[in-house]
């Protein structure tokens, strides 16, 4: 509120003079504006990289990783660090299209870290012949585990244009990626389309009971060897 008063006061000591009066009927107006703002008032924006999230690493994750877990090594983000000689060194990947692209990165990296340790305890979380206090403990270790370590976090982006619709798992590009490589023969193991005689469909041209000439044995042969009528 009193923000909108200050600003309110400020337009209203805002007045409007005439400049020359020798033409009364082309009237030239001139703004006074206010005084500018100190800069040292201003909020000064510090752009610094931010810190491995809580759920990624944390004091009781690296207790458990290390005390219980035969020391598996904790994950650390690497843009955690120095911004500009993590750039300089190249440990960024570059072309990031928009955040969420940045946050799948991440959980990727994280997913991969993680990997080996939670398919270890998975497999002791659902072993049969083991004790039941074993199983539990595994259970309870697994479920310690940063939030991103698990594989179903990661979804499926496009890695050119971000896009979550429509992406190739293979090639993991979206669809109009995908057209746009495949009409160059830029894409590994994508073909264009050939339509020949012998790949028509025949059940549009089947009809039954089956002609004259031919008995049904023959025509129904015809038909599961794709030769059209």
């Amino acid at each position: 509120m009193m923000a909108l008063r200050n600003l309110t006061s400020m337009f209203a000591a805002c007045r409007i003079t005439p400049i020359s009066s020798v033409l009364p009927s082309v009237i030239s107006r001139k703004l006074n504006l206010p005084p500018a703002i100190p800069q040292q008032i201003m909020h000064q924006h510090r752009y610094e990289p931010y810190a491995t999230p809580m759920h990624h690493c944390s004091p009781e994750h690296e207790r458990l990783l290390k005390d219980e877990l035969m020391g598996y090594p904790p994950y650390q983000n690497r843009k955690s660090r120095l911004y500009f000689f993590a750039y300089l060194f190249a440990l960024v990947r570059h072309g990031f299209q928009d955040a969420i692209m940045v946050r799948d990165y991440k959980r990727r990296i994280v997913a991969s870290h993680f990997a080996p340790l939670r398919s270890r305890l998975n497999a002791i979380r659902k072993n049969n012949l083991l004790p039941q206090d074993v199983r539990d403990t595994a259970s309870v270790q697994i479920h310690s585990l940063p939030r991103d370590s698990c594989f179903t976090r990661i979804m499926t982006r496009c890695v050119m244009t971000s896009r979550r619709r429509g992406c190739k798992t293979r090639w993991r590009v979206s669809r109009i990626i995908f057209r746009s490589l495949a009409d160059y023969n830029r894409l590994s193991g994508a073909q264009w389309a050939i339509w020949m005689y012998n790949t028509f469909s025949t059940r549009r041209h089947m009809h039954w009971p089956p002609p004259s000439t031919c008995s049904p044995a023959q025509y129904v042969r015809r038909y599961h060897k794709n030769i059209a009528d």
